[in-house]
């Protein structure tokens, strides 16, 4: 890509606005948060949540988004839009910067001296950031020559600063995130993480969060459809910028319906933030549900009864609840030439699931008795990559980050002190 002389001037000075931002004083009272699309969602979101009501540090929430910053300020909790002036000057001040991606999620021009916390938005099975050497992100993290590389720091600015701190739930992960954001051991935290761990911390009873699922979809269910089975479909993103739909053509959409609402199931889609619009695609018909504008699907994963995707780690996250799950890598060929490599480690695991190719395939896993003979089939090897991903030495995620804080200089509580 070439870059006028304008957008070379405009980038040398935001690279010289992040420099001067570590000058500026930093409180440890507080803690500014955000997410990837400037939504309200993963990681950062439940550990938002979390301190909020536990009142362990001032939690502030920073977006792009100005009708979702009013929203969470009409539900009494403290957001700020990205360039208003307090959104600007707690992005300046904060010590601690939460976020899911990259410090962008915040402002990534105000972050420099602030304790950097990447919270990541998966557990990784095809290779992330520095780790990446085929397909168009390769271009960004391991450009080749000197030049490229120096142009990829000033105009991929964000993908170039390296967190402070990341939590890992297994010795696997350690070294997965060391190598992908050039790590050193000390900067990797043995802990869970908040979206799985949040919901361990409520009153199921009594949260909101935990209605019956479709009580949050629009779904009007017959008679004869009164407590349907879930099964969500959570493909990952195909960032080889395909120009057709690549679902409408893995799946015969009709022949699902018609199948879902035979055996009483609901399809519950969420494609990927940069491919949300495609579902629109497909998601007219009975029982097919498009869930991609939910903010995650955290709240949800507890009723659902089969997981499917094709290189998601979502299923990782889906593994303590033992929920079974469907690969379905209809693009298994394409995806590895055009987009990215899986980590060596992917070719060794135990088979957990069915590993379909074709949609006749699939819609056989999708039969209520195959999902029940799922659970004793994979039973064993379930379990024993459960365990390579979620260690047994894994902290809860508010404990160990509420620890090392502590460590950092956090003496006392903060929430009430406004600026």
């Amino acid at each position: 890509m070439t870059y006028s002389g304008f957008t070379w001037i405009k980038a040398s000075v935001r690279k010289l606005v992040y420099l001067l931002s570590a000058i500026a004083p930093r409180s440890n009272k507080k803690a500014v948060f955000g997410s990837y699309k400037d939504q309200f969602c993963d990681n950062s979101k439940y550990l938002y949540l979390h301190w909020l009501q536990t009142e362990f540090i001032r939690c502030i929430w920073i977006s792009g988004n100005k009708e979702l910053v009013k929203q969470l300020q009409t539900q009494n909790r403290e957001a700020y839009y990205r360039w208003s002036v307090k959104g600007m000057f707690h992005s300046l001040t904060s010590q601690y910067f939460f976020y899911n991606s990259y410090i962008g999620d915040i402002n990534q021009w105000f972050a420099n001296g602030a304790l950097k916390v990447n919270l990541w938005h998966g557990l990784p099975m095809k290779k992330i950031e520095f780790d990446i050497e085929h397909g168009p992100m390769a271009e960004v993290f391991n450009p080749q020559g000197s030049f490229a590389h120096f142009k990829q720091k000033l105009f991929a600015h964000q993908q170039y600063i390296k967190p402070d701190l990341m939590l890992s739930p297994s010795p696997l992960i350690d070294k997965l995130f060391s190598s992908a954001f050039k790590l050193q051991s000390k900067q990797i935290l043995r802990a869970g993480f908040p979206r799985t761990d949040f919901y361990c911390h409520q009153d199921r009873t009594q949260s909101q969060q935990h209605k019956p699922i479709i009580e949050q979809l629009a779904f009007k269910p017959t008679k004869n459809q009164t407590n349907p089975s879930v099964i969500l479909y959570v493909p990952s993103w195909r960032d080889s910028h395909q120009t057709a739909n690549p679902y409408t053509q893995a799946f015969d959409w009709q022949q699902l319906s018609s199948h879902l609402v035979k055996h009483n199931q609901l399809f519950l889609v969420r494609l990927h933030p940069n491919e949300a619009q495609l579902a629109k695609d497909f998601t007219a018909l009975p029982n097919i549900i498009n869930i991609s504008d939910f903010e995650d699907v955290y709240e949800l994963l507890g009723q659902v009864d089969l997981l499917i995707t094709d290189y998601s780690s979502l299923f990782i996250d889906a593994m303590p609840l033992g929920i079974p799950v469907c690969f379905y890598r209809f693009d298994e060929a394409h995806y590895m030439q055009q987009c990215r490599d899986l980590y060596p480690y992917t070719q060794t695991l135990p088979t957990i699931a069915p590993q379909c190719i074709h949609f006749a395939e699939l819609l056989a896993q999708l039969q209520p008795q195959a999902i029940v003979q799922q659970k004793q089939q994979y039973q064993t090897h379930y379990q024993q990559v459960e365990q390579l991903f979620w260690s047994n030495e894994a902290e809860d995620a508010f404990c160990a980050l509420e620890r090392h804080l502590t460590k950092e200089g956090i003496k006392e509580q903060a929430v009430g002190v406004q600026s």
